[in-house]
């Protein structure tokens, strides 16, 4: 059984068993803790316990940002560099700390607090389009052909069938 990954599909009882069941093994060949064990099988293992879903209270803020604002750069590696994201859980967490304003403003005064010092916090709709957006900003629309007279004549346009719905 070198190798063999049966050891993982059941206890020893249950291996023995089906060894003595299949004839592998003989009943005069069986060893001396099998009756032991068969007349009192061990307790059922627990498995092990689910990991638990960690939160962090930086998380709720970051969902709370991400929900409003985007990136308007992309994410380094590079520690030295603070990303905005990060200014504004550190300026939230800051205020927060502060206890001096209450607790239902205190995203709007993070974001003023944060516009203060001059940084750019881009909405969604605010967000610069990306290339594929500009390339497809030149397309002309496309007219389709209707089936029915009583149809209308569509025309589509590609930043609108791939626009995200928020």
């Amino acid at each position: 059984m070198a190798g063999s990954r049966r050891e993982k599909l059941g206890s020893i009882l249950t291996r023995m068993t089906g060894l003595l069941r299949s004839g592998a093994i003989k009943e005069e060949d069986r060893p001396i803790w099998y009756d032991i064990v068969k007349a009192l099988p061990p307790k059922p293992s627990l498995h092990p316990r689910q990991v638990q879903t960690v939160f962090y209270p930086e998380d709720y803020i970051r969902a709370h940002f991400y929900r409003n604002f985007t990136d308007s750069e992309p994410v380094t590696l590079n520690n030295n560099i603070i990303s905005v994201t990060q200014r504004f859980v550190d300026k939230y967490i800051e205020l927060q700390s502060q206890k001096s304003h209450p607790v239902d403003q205190l995203f709007q005064i993070t974001v003023n607090k944060l516009q203060e010092e001059g940084v750019k916090l881009q909405t969604h709709e605010e967000k610069p389009m990306t290339n594929i957006n500009k390339a497809s900003a030149d397309v002309p629309k496309v007219k389709l052909p209707t089936r029915n007279k009583d149809q209308q004549k569509m025309e589509l346009n590609l930043d609108d069938l791939f626009k995200e719905n928020t």
